[in-house]
């Protein structure tokens, strides 16, 4: 599940949704989304991406309806942190349906 790009990149993006857009009972100590998916990674790498992929996937769909103002000042956050931003994370995890 696009093996090109660059898995860093891809978590520094995770970090920043889950940090803004994640609902504050998912963040707990013993369940914090970043944390399961750095439990993954040493032995289940590839388990791991596709995880990063569908977690990635799931934040996009929810900011269909951001205007495009905020989707820009999403994108400069993103890319100070050197993430991909929702602009191109739109573009690469929109789910299909969505496309037509």
């Amino acid at each position: 599940m696009f093996p090109d790009l660059d898995y860093a990149r891809l978590k520094r993006c995770f970090e920043y949704f889950v940090e803004h857009y994640a609902p504050a009972e998912l963040i707990t100590s013993g369940s914090h989304p970043v944390k399961l998916l750095e439990r993954d990674e040493p032995s289940r790498m590839s388990r791991a991406r596709r995880a990063l992929a569908v977690a990635i996937a799931d934040f996009v769909d929810g900011t269909q309806d951001f205007c495009r103002e905020r989707v820009s000042e999403i994108d400069r956050d993103l890319q100070k942190r050197d993430a991909y931003t929702l602009s191109f994370s739109r573009e690469h995890f929109t789910r299909r349906r969505d496309r037509i």
